[in-house]
């Protein structure tokens, strides 16, 4: 008898921790909500609207994306953490990286007439007013910015590399006594390097050049 009052005991116990977490997780959830979600085949970004639920500014929030087919099964998911701030009642618009857009995937709400992939969403709220986010778009959003650069500085060297090869001639040519610019003229034609390795095998001219 004492067993079962035990067994019955826990089982409530069990059933009360449940229901005040999920009403925990509800009202953390309610305290900000999606309202819209646009992607066409197009954008290289998505544009989600968060609404602030709360009487106080919301900032950094932290949320997770699960994309969906339009069967409701399950394809991806993906967390972001977004510096923004939200000020109470209001809603703000932001943008976070498209889905599939290699793919050219487009949101099912999004308008689309040339027959592309379509997707759903559901939001998630994990967190908001973390004390130090580290926003996971950020590496994502400013890398782009990064690879021109990478590509001039890149540039710049081969341009002096390969001007450096030819200034590289005509000093063996003219050391040679040679003609540099008609060098420099061959190593065009041919390579630069198959020249380098003739003017090294060849010796001084003394005799004028035609």
């Amino acid at each position: 008898m004492k067993t079962s009052i035990s067994n019955t005991s826990k089982k409530i116990s069990i059933l009360f921790i449940n229901f005040f977490v999920i009403f925990a997780v509800s009202a953390i959830n309610n305290d900000i909500t999606m309202v819209s979600y646009e992607q066409s085949w197009l954008d290289s970004e998505g544009t989600i609207a968060l609404k602030n639920n709360t009487n106080k500014e919301i900032h950094n929030v932290v949320f997770q994306i699960t994309y969906l087919d339009m069967k409701d099964t399950e394809l991806d998911y993906q967390i972001f953490n977004k510096n923004i701030s939200i000020a109470p009642g209001k809603t703000k618009k932001l943008d976070i990286t498209a889905y599939e857009h290699n793919r050219q995937y487009h949101y099912y709400k999004t308008k689309d007439n040339c027959g592309n992939p379509t997707f759903k969403i559901k939001f998630l709220l994990k967190d908001y007013n973390v004390k130090s986010p580290q926003n996971d778009e950020t590496t994502e959003s400013s890398f782009p910015f990064i690879v021109p650069i990478i590509s001039i500085i890149l540039f710049i060297v081969f341009i002096s590399i390969c001007v450096g090869i030819y200034v590289l001639v005509a000093i063996m040519a003219k050391k040679r006594k040679r003609n540099a610019a008609l060098w420099v003229v061959l190593s065009m034609v041919a390579s630069p390097f198959l020249i380098i390795i003739i003017l090294l095998c060849i010796g001084t001219e003394d005799k004028e050049e035609y």
